[in-house]
């Protein structure tokens, strides 16, 4: 009864946004919008209408699952309604919103306000139901931000690349909105989460990848479809909607394969600390020390300078200023290496 009544505040607040999406659906097409997949499999809708619900489908759960990582990830790091809320819509819009600033275009969310709305309630929902979800036994948050992320990901990725094809005609022009579509609003959540941006650091598993690969498969499979010809043709016939679930699939798969193999793209070794490693120190999170400093008996100074000197310059340069040394552990002597960090979402 208690795990009744809490997840029962979220969806009535999902009931309004649902009837809404299933209005606008009645409102374009015509039917309601549970008779589609039944219509388009009775081969009672046309190609077209078929391949612009799996367009619109797959617009939506990239925003929703956008959404969801962008929230459990905020509150991994502790953040409130409000932190997990703009986290969560940031993640959902800021790729499209970069996409849309470089075409040229009207920000597609000052429009069409139902993505904007997806968004807010996502995150709103996954902020009240996920402590209800940990007590009932889904402990594995790890996992849950991966799928989302990855579905998200795919999905934006698909439909980036649909709109700059379709604004711009160049395959060039269309893989990097693709691209920018489904990394920027990760990014921005790995920022304000003052983590390092996944995108870019993708030390464990290639995750920018398979966006990259998508978008490049969805302009393969759509050959001259966006250019001005009379008859526009595709390399390989496939049915309808298949130019949109195909790559995404790819996309989907790939990033799976990624994490779950350890598929990396080559990078160099760390040779300094990244300031996104001090993340603990500036949030004010209580961390265990790595290594015991101690003063050796010639010193006896403290201050501020001397703290600083110990653990930001190497041997050579406390001798030239006579700071006191850095020792050890015992056992560790004469290796001081600072293991690299774990990262919790990789």
């Amino acid at each position: 009864h208690q795990t009744r009544r809490s997840l029962a505040a979220p969806i009535r607040c999902m009931r309004p946004l649902l009837q809404g999406f299933r209005g606008w659906c009645t409102a374009r097409g015509g039917v309601a919008a549970h008779s589609l997949p039944l219509l388009a499999l009775r081969g009672g809708a046309a190609g077209a209408d078929v391949s612009q619900l799996v367009l619109d489908a797959t617009f939506y759960l990239g925003t929703a699952m956008a959404s969801m990582a962008g929230t459990i990830t905020a509150g991994s790091c502790e953040m409130d309604l409000f932190g997990c809320t703009i986290v969560g819509t940031l993640t959902a819009i800021g790729g499209g919103t970069i996409r849309d600033i470089i075409l040229g275009r009207t920000v597609y969310w000052l429009t069409d306000t139902s993505h904007l709305t997806i968004a807010l309630a996502v995150s709103v929902a996954i902020f009240l139901t996920w402590p209800a979800l940990v007590s009932l036994g889904l402990r594995d948050s790890h996992l849950a931000f991966l799928w989302s992320d990855a579905l998200g990901m795919a999905s934006s990725c698909i439909v980036g690349t649909h709109i700059g094809y379709e604004r711009t005609g160049k395959a060039k022009i269309a893989i990097l909105c693709g691209v920018l579509t489904s990394i920027g609003g990760g990014i921005m959540r790995d920022l304000l989460c003052l983590e390092r941006p996944r995108a870019l650091h993708a030390d464990r598993s290639m995750y920018a990848t398979p966006a990259l690969l998508g978008a490049l498969l969805f302009v393969l499979l759509s050959g001259d479809k966006y250019y001005a010809a009379a008859e526009p043709t595709s390399p390989v016939p496939l049915p309808a909607g298949a130019e949109y679930f195909v790559p995404w699939l790819f996309c989907l798969l790939l990033r799976a394969a990624a994490w779950t193999f350890r598929l990396a793209l080559p990078h160099w070794a760390r040779k300094r600390q990244s300031i996104f490693d001090l993340r603990g120190s500036l949030s004010l999170e209580p961390q265990k020390p790595q290594f015991q400093v101690a003063l050796t008996p010639a010193e006896g100074h403290n201050s501020i300078a001397d703290r600083v000197g110990r653990l930001l310059l190497g041997p050579k340069q406390r001798r030239r200023f006579g700071l006191p040394q850095l020792l050890v552990p015992k056992g560790r002597r004469g290796r001081r290496k600072v293991p690299p960090p774990a990262d919790e979402f990789d």
